[in-house]
């Protein structure tokens, strides 16, 4: 990938990186006048931490597939940024799908930037969206009826519909905020629990 940050081109080797993230850090480092040839290479070798963009080899209900743990934090932009990096991930023979938490602290806007949602999930290609909370009913009612999945009350309705429905080399992408409890359900699958 090429960036020219000011008047200096870079080619850069990057993973799974939030790009708008590595755009501003390139920025802000330029703007300190530091070399940025010299530190481009740590860019190439960045793993996404723990509930953000990190991703797990999952076995679970007899079965093996990829979790996408997006599970710590959610706004507007980096819902929409995780669907669309999740919509980047060529299908073969796999079925994807996102556990969908609220996006806290909207205030009045809130029940708005659940329904937009909507609109990134319906041109997706992901199969099924399940929901977790009160303000995530907003984004379901506007989805395609094809894509909803199930509305859960609580983690034990996770695994139940889970079992039943996720197969091998399937993609699930867990992403809400925080306080929705979903990283607690993220951290019990990477560590098997």
């Amino acid at each position: 990938m090429s960036v020219k940050v000011k008047d200096q081109n870079l080619d850069l080797s990057i993973k799974n990186i939030n790009i708008y993230n590595l755009l501003a850090s390139l920025a802000l480092l330029k703007e300190l006048n530091l070399n940025l040839e010299k530190i481009k290479n740590i860019f190439q070798n960045y793993e996404p931490t723990e509930g953000r963009g990190s991703r797990h080899n999952i076995k679970r209900y007899n079965k093996k597939f990829k979790l996408i743990d997006e599970s710590y934090n959610a706004n507007p932009l980096s819902v929409r940024n995780a669907i669309n990096d999740f919509n980047l991930i060529k299908k073969e023979q796999f079925k994807k799908y996102l556990i969908l938490g609220d996006m806290l602290e909207l205030g009045d806007k809130s029940e708005m930037y659940h329904k937009n949602l909507s609109k990134v999930i319906n041109s997706s290609d992901i199969d099924k969206v399940f929901i977790k909370g009160k303000k995530t009913l907003f984004t379901y009612k506007n989805l395609n009826k094809s894509k909803r999945g199930n509305i859960f009350q609580n983690d034990d309705d996770i695994d139940l519909i889970l079992k039943s429905i996720i197969s091998n080399n399937d993609y699930l992408m867990i992403k809400g905020s925080n306080a929705t409890g979903l990283n607690n359900l993220s951290k019990k699958m990477i560590k098997g629990l």
